[in-house]
């Protein structure tokens, strides 16, 4: 009894210290702003000092704020709100600690302790330079890190403070519990990758702002800023993945992505990301584009808040997003504000942000990145178009829209090709102007190989009967048509036909690039082929992590060309004893089967899986039954996935009793999706490549 009071103390110290630390935190980000403004103004560096320590002052207190909630979830602390709200008693204690961002509260505050441990970094890494730069570039970190903690303050209408107690000392005998598609592996993951992702763009825009606030335009904010954007698009990289490795085990759809909005707002700034990854080069090489990337940078921040915008309102309908709010109107107010912040430095230093240099050629590697970065921004605005397209319509036509996954698909696919053969042609091509000696060197080769490869796909499709899409693929990627577009049978092959050109011609021009390097070091340094190529990677990093990345994003194209092109679906109702075929492949529904667990029930049947005659394997979908399930009691999907080589066996179940039988029907969906495996392996080349080229010396001014 002794130590339930002593807990019940503990619990009620660390909530009122916790909201304290929220309340005392605006002070440090206020005066963080004040010192620094005054000590940068006024050149007097007891002032900048002082703004650097309130910087590192706000990271501790929201960090304070951010233990107490979290050992509210651990002690299982039922007179909070939030942690009723997202937790149970039977919550297992990973998903107790991920419930943090389980819901919007707990979210803003984890969102808003990463912006702090940004500025903390931030801090740490130019304590003991001179240059002042990154002490403008805190200005408007502190102001974002401003921004969130007055949302979590709980001022805010529709959001309550995350250590906030219930009125009257009331306290819930349980809580509500998290919602059980968060409760899985993946979620423990994905969401915080995704934030770390986004986070981490605040601080290349704060750069960008430091050198407006500052008149250093050069690329001295560039080359400050690089690691961080790196660092952004491998995290954003892996938590998109994620988020479709999540969609993919959980959903029971068979697929990884469906231009759900929240997915599109993780995706867009990682385009604009990637276009300001290459943009940046320009300026680099060529003192050219100084207003597009500073535009481009704070385009990508913008989006970061935007997504949230889109998750927080509750505007728009998606699996992923958070209740309904008036939070969406301060986003898109502080979006507003900020953009035009940004707009009135841009007009204030306009003559600094003038090309030192033009254009030269249309045939030149200055053109591949603009024009890769124009596909990029119009991906991303077409992609904004959709997302958005609910509100816009029912702003015109008084009634909400939605927008068909295949609108997507089909207005991403020539875009796309073109930019998958920009990843090839972009690299060899020469800067400035190509002379028709290099056009026949680096470009002959890789075309005439490419075409080679097309013609044999093409009489692979012939033979295998595909040049017409079959029946059973009537539901794929490109079958699926917004209503008065038509398309010939023959419109998928044509597109894998072009991937298949597009793809074989980055490969073996990028490879040629490895290869002749490497054959060169080897020859120099009289060594073996492999260490030749070490060698070369080692020397330009950032150069060849580049080209490792542009491979793996090769790979990825191909398997989605495989995995959401050519995938089989079959669906039944089975009792015990019956059978399916997909393919080759004939499954039996053997037996079923009941689990109890710590917080959810599990119920599911048994198949036995043959080809040509021959079991092959087991497997057992399912569904969970959650006891406490945060909106009530509901149940998941299980899939049952079943990996041959690079492509997969997947099995989902309809909706079943908690309890089942050997009468039972059971309605069953079962896909065979080829090449599903070299999605995830050419995103793992993807990181290894920014892994590798994040690693170059950050006084690097090497071109890439």
């Amino acid at each position: 009894m002794f130590i339930e009071d002593l807990l019940v103390g503990v619990q009620g110290v660390t909530a009122e210290l916790g909201q304290a630390a929220i309340f005392l935190s605006l002070l440090s980000a206020l005066w963080a702003i004040f010192s620094l403004c005054i000590g940068l103004i006024n050149r007097r560096l007891n002032f900048v000092r002082s703004g650097r320590n309130a910087v590192i002052a706000t990271l501790i207190l929201i960090s304070i704020a951010t233990c107490a909630l979290i050992f509210g979830f651990v002690t299982d602390d039922f007179s909070m709100m939030y942690v009723v709200e997202v937790s149970s008693a039977a919550q297992p204690l990973l998903y107790k600690i991920t419930a943090l961002w389980g819901h919007m509260s707990g979210s803003l505050l984890f969102w808003l302790w990463l912006l702090t441990v940004a500025g903390g970094v931030v801090v740490l890494q130019n304590r003991r330079s001179q240059d002042s730069l990154a002490d403008y570039a805190l200005i408007p970190i502190a102001i974002v890190q401003l921004f969130f903690i007055v949302l979590v303050t709980g001022w805010i209408e529709g959001v309550y403070n995350p250590l906030a107690r219930f009125p009257d000392g009331q306290i819930a005998v349980d809580g509500k519990g998290l919602n059980p598609l968060l409760q899985t592996p993946s979620m423990a993951f994905h969401p915080p990758t995704l934030y770390i992702g986004w986070i981490s763009l605040t601080v290349p825009f704060a750069f960008a702002v430091a050198a407006l606030l500052s008149g250093r335009i050069g690329s001295d904010w560039i080359l400050r800023s690089r690691r961080w954007m790196l660092f952004s698009w491998i995290i954003l990289t892996i938590g998109i993945t994620l988020g479709g490795h999540w969609a993919y085990q959980e959903l029971g759809w068979g697929g990884y992505w469906a231009w759900d909005p929240v997915e599109n707002a993780s995706f867009m700034p990682w385009l604009l990301g990637t276009a300001y990854l290459h943009s940046v080069m320009i300026q680099e090489k060529r003192s050219m584009l100084k207003l597009w990337n500073i535009l481009l940078i704070t385009l990508a921040f913008q989006f970061t808040l935007i997504g949230t915008f889109i998750t927080r309102s509750g505007i728009i309908t998606s699996v992923h997003a958070f209740a309904q709010s008036d939070m969406g109107g301060y986003f898109l107010g502080f979006i507003l504000l900020s953009t035009l912040g940004v707009i009135a430095l841009i007009v204030y230093r306009w003559e600094r942000l003038r090309s030192e240099n033009r254009l030269e050629s249309l045939l030149s590697r200055e053109s591949s990145f603009i024009l890769n970065n124009w596909l990029l921004v119009g991906l991303t605005l077409i992609i904004l178009w959709g997302t958005l397209w609910p509100i816009i319509s029912e702003a015109i036509q008084g009634e909400k829209a939605s927008v068909p996954e295949s609108f997507f698909n089909q207005v991403v696919i020539i875009p796309g090709l073109i930019l998958l053969f920009l990843t090839g042609a972009g690299p060899v091509i020469s800067w400035k102007k190509i002379t028709p000696n290099n056009f026949k060197r680096m470009f002959i080769p890789p075309i005439i190989v490419g075409l080679i490869a097309t013609g044999i796909a093409w009489i692979y499709l012939a033979v295998r009967g595909i040049l017409e899409i079959p029946n059973q693929l009537e539901s794929s990627f490109f079958a699926r048509l917004p209503e008065g577009l038509t398309f010939s049978g023959e419109t998928f092959p044509i597109f894998s036909l072009l991937c298949v050109f597009a793809s074989v011609f980055v490969l073996f021009a990028i490879g040629s690039e490895f290869y002749r390097g490497a054959k060169l070091r080897t020859k120099r340094q009289q060594t073996t082929f492999l260490n030749g190529l070490g060698l070369l990677i080692n020397r330009n990093k950032r150069r060849y992590g580049g080209y490792i990345v542009h491979i793996g994003i090769v790979i990825v194209y191909i398997g989605i060309m495989g995995s959401k092109g050519y995938f089989l679906l079959e669906s039944a109702s089975l009792k015990l004893g019956e059978s399916m075929g997909v393919g080759s492949y004939q499954l039996t529904m053997q037996d079923t089967f009941q689990e109890e667990h710590q917080n959810y029930f599990r119920a599911g049947v048994e198949f036995g899986v043959m080809k040509d005659g021959n079991q092959k394997t087991t497997m057992r979908p399912a569904r969970h039954f959650y006891h406490k399930a945060g909106q009530g009691d509901q149940d998941t999907i299980e899939s049952a996935i079943y990996g041959i080589g690079m492509n997969e066996l997947y099995i989902a179940l309809g909706p079943l009793p908690a309890k089942i039988d050997n009468d039972t029907d059971v309605n069953v969906q079962v896909y065979y999706n080829p090449l599903i495996r070299v999605v995830w392996i050419g995103v793992a080349i993807m990181v290894l490549g920014g892994l590798i080229a994040i690693a170059e010396r950050s006084e690097s001014t090497k071109s890439s």
